[in-house]
């Protein structure tokens, strides 16, 4: 396990290409596509700095379909029904500025993040925020289940 928590985020993150994404002024057709492929995409500022702004999970969505009287009315002070007719709904709804580490962070860094902040994933991004891949319970469990046939 010693060797699984000083691995670096670099060495075993998901790369940039394979990372799911969007501009922070997607429309909601384009959320709707995202998310039916992907639980989730990183909402990045453009799709030229990539500067990780935010990030838009199932969990978002559902906080903005859930029925009226069954949830809170408003979302960050926009009324739930203006939120579904916007063109732009992105900003509207992600998760602003979400936890994210450095690709020279470890494992060990990564696992207290997922315990600390109650999440399941992290973008890897540079000293500018720029997106440049992901880490994700899922790609842990992957990498722990190769540790362990591998030394059997």
């Amino acid at each position: 396990m010693e060797e699984l928590y000083r691995l670096k985020v670099k060495d075993i993150m998901i790369p940039g290409h394979d990372t799911p994404f969007m501009e922070e002024n997607a429309s909601w057709v384009e959320f709707l596509n995202k998310l039916s492929l992907r639980a989730h995409a990183w909402v990045v500022n453009n799709a030229d700095d990539m500067r990780v702004v935010g990030v838009v999970t199932e969990h978002d969505m559902l906080r903005t379909i859930i029925p009226p009287g069954q949830k809170k009315e408003r979302i960050f002070g926009i009324h739930r029904a203006e939120i579904l007719h916007k063109e732009s709904v992105i900003q509207d709804i992600m998760t602003h500025n979400p936890v994210v580490c450095s690709p020279e962070e470890t494992v060990a860094d990564v696992l207290k993040k997922f315990s600390s902040f109650n999440i399941r994933r992290l973008a890897v991004v540079d000293e500018n925020q720029r997106l440049l891949g992901e880490v994700t319970i899922q790609l842990l469990v992957k990498n722990l289940r190769y540790k362990f046939l591998n030394t059997l």
